[in-house]
């Protein structure tokens, strides 16, 4: 049964990445079929019959871009009265909205109406594409989405309405390319434009493209507030309602914000997320009449969101394999272990064109993975909002490296450890009446939308309710609130290690800083500047710099002296080595004071 298996999840592979993205690369890059190509380059129409069109365009700080975006529309060939813009300010704290109110007067000019709605809240680019979209529902005949950063080809509404005198197609797409790329993205995107042509030949294309995508008003939809790829999600409503969605290859829309390794990081989680919960949203596509649709579907995005399980099952199937003897499964573990690890080659300079694309593809997976992963812990319950996030600071490949290590040392230590779990349990019975575990709330990671809180799990040190009239207070020296036994577990550290099912768990990682208590955090943060910048975009650590270097807090003055160590620590994750570096001093630093009783 395992063989049977393994042999269908490589069927599954190959036929993904190889006999079907192969067939719609080639397949794309042939000529367009006739019947498109003489509804795209066909006479243009007088301007009494082209349709009228509305550009929505949700936008938060985005003043490094709009000028350029808002000097791009109003050149575009298409007759002024026919067209409008709409710019809606989703809480921008920069000058986004003086800058599109002062291009307001130069579209007047070109007889173009031009909308600037100004919202003091950022509550999320869904919520403003359907506030947009019950201003100009009515008004237009066609509705289009196009992203601040990208610049689009000048007769690309022409060629839309072209398209659109088919009353079969409901939607429209193009091509997506990138004024700035590594190789890796750019050779992805490139096969996703010829992917997408060749689904237009089978009938609708699987999504759009945030940079533009163009549908009837009639068509298009009010979307869920928690939607995350509203692109994609929009454009496959146009089939679910009987539609087709096109791909015109004539039309351009140019990505000019280069992503640094951190914003593809960002998106690739995005999109994971999204693309989990389109799969979900998008089952009506398997109940389709249209078959093209449903096997297209499933064999593009639907096996790519599943693909980064089933790359996962497949090394572990393989390797419980290779452990039973087989020489076969052993070579597949070679195998994949070389992949790999060549695609962490980039991370430390060794670079080369298959290096970089290998990297960029296993990176994906592996950022896609951790995106759906969120999504089923419920981190997007509030959509896709566009902020920076507070983790910028970090390297892409630290993050990854960092949470596998978590993974990896908590569950080596688990297993080290779980055989005197039992007797130290004992021990705490005999020494005092309560519970065998402490559970405590304590403040976890801050992220652009919220602060975490979880509750820590320790072996009880201390007497049952012993803060019951005290309140929270720090520990102390000679603290008559901790057991016998506390003091000896406290001494060597081994009350804390039920905190390997939090670093598990992911509430916490195995080294950051130390999670405080909710009751301290705003005395703290007043008396101490940049306390809670601790933990921005950083998870806390059962261990730590400050942690190794100070040990418990007792005052004020030691949190304080803490927290430049906290954010020493913090620097280090800028770089794979110096984070590497940091951790293995942390860790070496933590044995020692265990194994010399040096806690308190």
């Amino acid at each position: 049964m395992s063989w049977i298996i393994l042999l269908a999840m490589t069927a599954v592979i190959i036929y993904h990445h190889i006999i079907y993205t192969a067939l719609m690369v080639f397949l794309g890059r042939t000529a367009p079929d006739s019947a498109q190509a003489e509804a795209t380059t066909g006479p243009c129409s007088e301007a009494k019959t082209l349709p009228s069109v509305a550009i929505m365009i949700p936008a938060h700080n985005e003043a490094e871009f709009i000028d350029a975006k808002l000097a791009n529309l109003v050149v575009l060939d298409y007759p002024a009265e026919k067209l409008s813009v709409w710019v809606c300010c989703d809480g921008c704290s920069d000058n986004t909205a003086a800058l599109v109110q002062a291009w307001q007067a130069k579209y007047a000019g070109a007889g173009i109406q031009l909308e600037c709605i100004v919202e003091t809240e950022n509550k999320g680019k869904v919520i403003r594409i359907n506030q947009l979209l019950s201003m100009v529902r009515d008004q237009a005949d066609l509705i289009a989405m196009s992203d601040v950063s990208a610049l689009l080809s000048i007769d690309a509404l022409r060629q839309a309405a072209n398209s659109f005198t088919n009353p079969k197609i409901g939607a429209l797409t193009c091509n997506y390319l990138l004024a700035e790329a590594t190789s890796g993205e750019q050779q992805y995107w490139q096969w996703q434009n010829s992917i997408r042509q060749t689904e237009a030949k089978f009938g609708s294309v699987m999504g759009g493209n945030g940079a533009f995508y163009i549908v009837r008003a009639p068509l298009f939809s009010y979307l869920p507030e928690d939607t995350i790829n509203d692109d994609f999600i929009q454009t496959m409503l146009v089939i679910k309602q009987g539609f087709q969605v096109q791909f015109n290859h004539y039309i351009n829309s140019v990505e000019l914000s280069p992503s640094t390794a951190q914003d593809t990081y960002q998106r690739r989680q995005r999109i994971g997320a999204g693309n989990l919960q389109q799969l979900i949203r998008c089952r009506f596509v398997f109940r389709h009449s249209h078959h093209g649709a449903r096997w297209l579907f499933t064999s593009g995005k639907a096996m790519r969101t599943v693909m980064p399980f089933i790359l996962i099952g497949y090394l572990l199937l393989s390797l419980s394999l290779a452990i039973q003897g087989s020489a076969l499964a052993l070579a597949l573990i070679v195998l994949q272990a070389a992949g790999y690890i060549a695609a962490t080659l980039p991370l430390f300079g060794v670079s080369s064109k298959a290096t970089d694309k290998l990297h960029y593809f296993v990176s994906s997976y592996a950022a896609s993975l951790i995106g759906m992963l969120r999504y089923l812990l419920g981190h997007f319950r509030s959509g896709w909002r566009h902020l920076p996030p507070l983790s910028n600071y970090q390297a892409l490949s630290t993050q990854l490296l960092k949470r596998t290590s978590d993974i990896l040392l908590a569950s080596i230590g688990m297993v080290l450890t779980l055989p005197v779990w039992p007797l130290i349990a004992l021990l705490i019975k005999l020494d005092s009446p309560g519970p065998i575990f402490y559970r405590q709330l304590r403040v976890g990671r801050i992220s652009e939308e919220q602060v975490e809180l979880f509750e820590i799990i320790k072996f009880r040190s201390m007497f049952n309710h012993a803060e019951s009239k005290s309140g929270a207070v720090w520990a102390r020296q000679n603290d008559s609130r901790i057991t016998r036994i506390g003091h000896f577990l406290r001494v060597t550290r081994l009350d804390e290690l039920p905190q390997l099912l939090n670093v598990l768990n992911g509430d916490m990682a195995l080294i950051g800083p130390r999670p405080e208590r909710p009751e301290f955090c705003g005395s703290l943060q007043n008396a101490l500047p940049f306390y809670l910048e601790r933990t921005a975009g950083l998870k806390p650590g059962l261990t730590g710099l400050a942690q190794v270097s100070q040990g418990y807090d007792n005052s004020l003055e030691d949190v304080k002296n803490k927290i430049a160590f906290d954010h020493a620590y913090a620097l280090a994750l800028s770089s794979p080595l110096q984070w590497f570096k940091m951790d293995l001093f942390i860790i070496f630093k933590t044995i020692y004071i265990m194994v010399s009783r040096r806690g308190q």
